[in-house]
């Protein structure tokens, strides 16, 4: 199967490097510099020439090093987040080609209950108090109503490695966290997760579909920072502070919620335990920082 990738950043790069080790995927991975595909007729050249089966959208605007960032480039981050992920997702209906979109579970907060996939967004873009980064990417799937595009939300993302993009580093270096329950998604088994749904949905030409893609079993930041000193990764001035007190030194406001598994379960597909998956990644971390520590020495 022909896949193109349009984003070479922290998801679009995973998933690539793992579609690329399974012998019968074809892979193409662009950032925009490599191909503007933010501009439509150099993306239906694409389409026409490479003639791909499915195009996985891993680009967008998250801000860095936090959504804070979007709340000073709001015309970026909808440009980044909406209308390009609905030309894009248009214009692979248009041509027949099955489409992926890498969303956010962001755009719900609380916990009134584990929300699901058809649950109203209440931290999106009707919401007073969501930041501007959960608006846009709630906005962005308004945007490919009408298309047959498959939609993954994931929530603060993971990984075995010291990615600055990870939550587990980004721990690392907050001195003030809050310990709050969230749905988190391992970057490694959203890779597995990708590459099981082409397989199974995409190449048996089911319909589009929206889904929770995050690990089960929801934790705590005490339970994650715990596990992370388990392998030595430690914040000897980690502080515990509560929302409030949060906003002291952010500007946008977060979302902490829980996200259901249950849609894809009942596709039949799944992801390993979130502590499962937090104890993996701490112990590549750990390995990676203390190995590059040593060569320092």
């Amino acid at each position: 199967m022909k896949i193109v990738i349009l984003g070479k950043g922290y998801v679009g790069t995973a998933i690539c490097k793992h579609l690329r080790s399974i012998a019968e995927h074809d892979v193409l991975c662009y950032s925009k510099s490599d191909l503007e595909y933010t501009n439509n007729t150099r993306l239906v050249n694409m389409l026409l020439d490479i003639k791909p089966d499915v195009v996985i959208n891993a680009s967008g605007y998250t801000g860095k090093p936090n959504v804070d960032a979007c709340e000073h480039a709001r015309d970026d981050t909808w440009y980044y987040n909406v209308t390009v992920p609905g030309m894009i997702g248009d214009t692979c209906n248009r041509h027949d080609v099955k489409f992926i979109h890498i969303s956010s579970g962001c755009i719900y907060d609380g916990y009134e209950k584990a929300f699901d996939e058809f649950d109203l967004p209440n931290f999106g873009l009707l919401s007073e108090d969501s930041s501007w980064y959960s608006k846009t990417k709630h906005a962005g799937e308004l945007s490919l109503q009408g298309t047959d595009s498959h939609i993954f939300r994931i929530r603060m993302p993971f990984c075995e490695t010291g990615s600055d993009r990870s939550v587990m580093s980004k721990l690392l270096k907050y001195n003030n966290i809050i310990d709050q329950l969230n749905s988190l998604t391992n970057i490694e088994d959203l890779c597995v997760f990708t590459e099981k749904y082409i397989n199974k949905n995409i190449s048996n030409n089911h319909p589009g579909a929206v889904l929770n893609v995050v690990n089960p079993q929801p934790v705590q930041t005490s339970r994650v920072v715990e596990i992370m000193k388990n392998h030595g990764l430690n914040n000897p001035k980690w502080t515990t502070i509560d929302l409030t007190e949060l906003k002291k030194y952010t500007k946008a406001n977060r979302s902490n919620c829980v996200l259901s598994t249950t849609c894809i379960s009942k596709i039949g597909l799944s992801m390993p335990n979130t502590e499962v998956s937090l104890d993996r990644c701490a112990r590549a971390m750990s390995h990676e920082y203390f190995t590059k520590i040593s060569k320092q020495g």
